[in-house]
């Protein structure tokens, strides 16, 4: 509170005369963007001032300048500027800019994005103690965003931050039993502690025992009989369908899907899994039809009673969608305006399973939420004919139908507004090129890399996407003559 107080100080005295409005407005996107304006005593009074402070080396002064900058407010708005005045800041020991450094390279605000440097900065700052460095770091290990997914990583970051929101995820964390062990006295502390109103939600739930409810519904969805929109599937094949252990498509002989194979109605479950991507969180029935004309593949995607009826491209043995998007409850959500969450269907990476003569279709199911602006958590598909018979599987068939390939191509984010990180991993040294095509019929052809001998290991690029139209686009990488492609998606 003290920092916003300074801030509206600050900022009524630099624009003497400007509506009020303008200081809600403005307060409003420092604290949506998640900037740290770090805690000046001494606050300047005016533009003028602040410059000069800046220009003598006042290290506060440069981040509160830089946001500025980042901002538009009160001069014309300038990302690399914005993020040269913090770099600098950040380089001479300042923790508050070096967290909002690590936040410019999360998003690639004056840089190119670079999760490397980003978390390299947001441990600077943490390391200096700065609390909301070390949520965010905590964030990003809880989710898997720009790191490998960690529970234990995560509550460890939570731990040493009494930022209020790094005090309600580890509340989740011990709630729900993610990297600790499950400790429902423990959640409320740090529910209490937190005093969000994520964290009274949460409070309000625990109060209410609606996880008993949730995990009731979840035995129901297991259990319930073959229907003929419904398959039949057990929990245990379910769970061991699930399987964590991804296998690279590199490592493994490619089987190219064609769309004649998808022909005929499935029906199964949709499988959301926690952020591990280990423990089942939800199952619903689902029912798809696929319709395959020469030049198109129309579906009928059934869920919730919901129809969505649209064409879809298949590319690489995976479906993209434009339209698609379903809404679901949210049994534990923290947001008291609303209990449900609209998420698009990016794509959906497909693979068949045939075992003793019964064929069963899976998929990774790749989502995004514009409400929180972040890729969702994993799903799966699981399907099978109608016409199939309703038998259960053998340990065998659920072990052979267990593991889902990896994409070689990875984006963040996607979809995108201006910039996208496109990155992946070479298992040995090669020739490589990358390119991205329009599938908008605009025939823009962007080289990123001409062929070019790549040492194994991580690479990455970052389009930039600014002056680029709304629309599908599709990268391919080839890799010694093989040819990897994904598609993505420009808002």
């Amino acid at each position: 509170m003290k920092k916003i107080l300074l801030l509206f100080i600050f900022y009524t005295g630099l624009y003497n005369g400007m509506a009020q409005q303008a200081n809600t407005d403005y307060i409003t996107q420092i604290n949506i963007n998640l900037y740290d304006v770090g805690d000046i005593q001494n606050h300047p009074t005016g533009l003028f001032q602040l410059e000069a402070l800046t220009n003598e080396g006042n290290t506060n002064c440069m981040n509160w300048l830089g946001i500025l900058y980042n901002e538009g407010l009160g001069v014309e708005k300038n990302e690399n500027t914005a993020f040269e005045l913090i770099k600098k800041a950040a380089s001479l020991g300042n923790s508050t800019a070096a967290y909002n450094l690590g936040r410019f390279y999360m998003i690639g605000t004056g840089c190119d994005i670079d999760f490397d440097k980003a978390k390299y900065w947001l441990t600077v700052s943490a390391d200096q103690g700065n609390e909301r460095a070390a949520y965010g770091l905590g964030y990003m290990h809880y989710k898997g965003f720009g790191v490998a997914q960690n529970y234990k990583t995560a509550v460890s970051w939570f731990e040493l931050s009494n930022f209020p929101m790094a005090k309600h995820w580890l509340g989740i964390c011990y709630y729900f039993g993610y990297g600790v062990v499950k400790d429902e006295q423990k959640a409320i502390i740090n529910f209490t502690k937190s005093q969000t109103p994520n964290s009274n939600m949460m409070l309000k739930h625990i109060f209410e025992n609606v996880r008993q409810s949730v995990d009731s519904n979840l035995s129901m969805q297991i259990n319930e009989n073959e229907t003929p929109d419904n398959a039949a599937i057990a929990k245990e094949t379910i769970e061991k369908t699930i399987d964590t252990r991804l296998t690279d498509e590199s490592k493994t002989e490619k089987k190219v899907i064609k769309p004649k194979y998808l022909n005929g109605k499935w029906k199964g479950k949709l499988i959301e899994l926690d952020w591990s991507g280990k423990e089942i969180t939800r199952i619903l029935p689902i029912s798809l039809e696929f319709v395959v004309h020469e030049n198109e593949i129309e579906y009928k995607w059934k869920l919730n009673n919901y129809v969505t009826e649209n064409t879809t491209i298949l590319e690489d043995n995976s479906l993209y969608f434009e339209n698609l998007n379903m809404t679901l409850d949210l049994p534990f959500s923290d947001n008291s305006l609303s209990s449900t969450l609209n998420w698009q269907i990016l794509s959906a990476q497909i693979d068949f399973k045939a075992i003793n003569k019964k064929t069963y279709l899976t998929a990774n199911i790749e989502t995004f939420t514009s409400e929180w602006q972040e890729p969702g958590p994993p799903m799966r598909l699981i399907l099978k004919d109608v016409n199939e018979a309703s038998d259960e599987l053998s340990d065998e068939e659920l072990i052979a139908i267990s593991t889902q390939k990896d994409k070689f191509i990875a984006f963040y984010p996607n979809p995108f507004v201006t910039d996208v990180l496109i990155a992946y991993e070479l298992e040995n040294d090669a020739k490589v090129s990358v390119s991205v095509y329009d599938l908008s019929g605009n025939n823009t052809l962007i080289n990123l890399e001409q062929e070019t001998l790549q040492k194994l290991g991580p690479h990455h690029y970052t389009l930039d996407g600014t002056n680029l139209k709304s629309g599908m686009y599709i990268v391919r990488v080839s890799v010694d003559n093989q040819v990897h492609t994904r598609i993505l998606i420009k808002q």
